[in-house]
């Protein structure tokens, strides 16, 4: 019997996402000495102002203990500051703000990005770019509709 070797549409997709990451980590996140997290941090802050250290982590959507590293790495690196509530409210929550340092430490790891963005876009067509785009586009999408079936089926 003679079976048909295919492969799943979603296979390709994966496995260049892994290789992405792993270029990623090795050119832009370990010379900078920063995860993928704090940068992401380091972009909601700077895109959104101050944040209550709770709203971060639903955000980033992280876990507690990942996003306590995290912020304990960027505020020793003076990256970001830690201010707990006013007097008269829950003093219990941490104001988390972008100081000086992080601001022009999230420019120079998006400048870094930036630079590598362009790189790859000149070795595709404009066709190539827009065909790209509407692909991904669309399968955020699918994956934004299709999100709670696969959650019902990996259960």
């Amino acid at each position: 019997m003679h079976t048909k070797n295919t492969i799943s549409p979603i296979e390709p997709i994966i496995c260049t996402a892994h290789r992405f990451e792993a270029i990623a980590k090795k050119y832009i996140f370990q010379p900078t000495g920063f995860s993928p997290t704090s940068m992401h941090i380091l972009q909601v802050l700077k895109e959104n102002g101050p944040m209550i250290a709770s709203d971060l982590i639903e955000v980033i959507q992280t876990s507690k203990s990942n996003m306590s590293q995290r912020i304990t790495f960027l505020e020793k690196e003076c990256h970001i500051t830690r201010t707990p509530m006013q007097e008269g409210e829950d003093r219990r929550k941490i104001i988390i703000a972008l100081t000086s340092s992080g601001k022009k430490k999230i420019t120079e790891l998006e400048k870094r990005i930036k630079e590598a963005e362009i790189s790859f876009e000149k070795k595709f067509s404009t066709e190539e770019l827009r065909n790209h785009k509407a692909f991904f586009e669309k399968m955020g999408r699918i994956l934004d509709n299709g999100e709670c079936e696969l959650a019902k089926i990996f259960k």
